[in-house]
């Protein structure tokens, strides 16, 4: 329940707030509450991910893509991610987190989350990607951009993007496998 208050908070707060561009970067500010928090005190692992989608919401709605999906009846979809903890966020801690769209291939759109603590420390850096579907289908993603900026065109896709979409790859291609790979066996080991 929690989180539908911050996304509401988020989303009526953001009524308020000039329009971004899309490349621009949006901030959006949160708290650590009593139910956020894990056995050991922090900030549960889980829960980062869960803000990363209140945050997502305030930057699609701040650059205009949550308009152009009500206009067009879209449905967002989120298609994986990934995280980097550095520090821990304790009780009451006041923290944001700062989005932005990195760049975007035919069906995905690529986000990064920087959670920073009142120190000005990167406690956590994700990366989400995110599409947009209608009518069982995939819409492209230069149909969305030219819908929510015209002549937009995305940056360069980072070399460590794409070097986790190719680990994503293989863990589809291996997912399930419980055979030993000799090829392996440094993982086996503990050597990796």
């Amino acid at each position: 329940m929690n989180l539908y208050l911050r996304l509401l908070r988020i989303l009526i707060g953001s009524w308020f707030e000039t329009s971004t561009h899309y490349s621009e970067p949006v901030e959006s500010t949160f708290r650590v509450w009593a139910h956020d928090l894990d056995a050991f005190g922090h900030m549960n692992n889980g829960r980062y991910l869960q803000i990363m989608d209140v945050a997502r919401t305030h930057w699609m709605n701040r650059a205009g893509v949550i308009a152009a999906i009500r206009k067009n009846r879209w449905a967002p979809i989120l298609g994986g991610g990934f995280i980097r903890y550095r520090y821990s966020l304790r009780l009451w801690q006041k923290y944001r987190v700062r989005s932005r769209l990195l760049c975007w291939d035919d069906q995905w759109f690529f986000l990064e989350h920087v959670f920073i603590d009142a120190r000005n420390r990167h406690v956590a850096v994700g990366i989400s990607r995110a599409a947009l579907r209608t009518k069982g289908r995939w819409v492209a993603t230069h149909k969305v951009s030219q819908e929510v900026h015209p002549g937009a065109v995305s940056p360069e896709v980072p070399a460590y993007v794409m070097e986790w979409l190719e680990l994503e790859e293989e863990m589809f291609r291996r997912g399930g496998e419980f055979r030993h790979d000799p090829s392996d066996a440094a993982l086996y080991r503990g050597a990796v």
